[in-house]
């Protein structure tokens, strides 16, 4: 059996994180809200799955903070490319692009 702490410890700072996104989130980028989502819910089923290690989804998770902060900050095309990153690096053939 896979040890679940690293996976329940990314999954409470990504919910810990999400809680606390600035007042400006009102103008946080459509398409990084709608990736967001997308990976979330991807990376959520692939946690209960437990198909991954825990190292790797704390760099999945990891990417997904780097991604929401530069969206966040205005550079949308590279939250975008961080998190079209996570596809083909940490979770490559664990997760399918919808």
């Amino acid at each position: 059996m896979k040890p679940i702490k690293p996976v329940v410890a990314a999954f409470a700072l990504l919910l810990l994180a999400s809680a606390v996104m600035p007042a400006a989130a009102q103008d946080y980028p459509v398409e990084c809200a709608q990736r967001d989502v997308q990976l979330v819910t991807q990376i959520e089923q692939i946690g209960e799955a437990q198909s991954v290690s825990g190292e790797i989804m704390f760099e999945a998770f990891m990417t997904v903070m780097r991604a929401r902060r530069a969206c966040a900050q205005g550079r949308v095309a590279l939250g975008l490319a961080l998190y079209d990153s996570i596809f083909r690096t940490s979770l490559v053939g664990q997760m399918r692009v919808r």
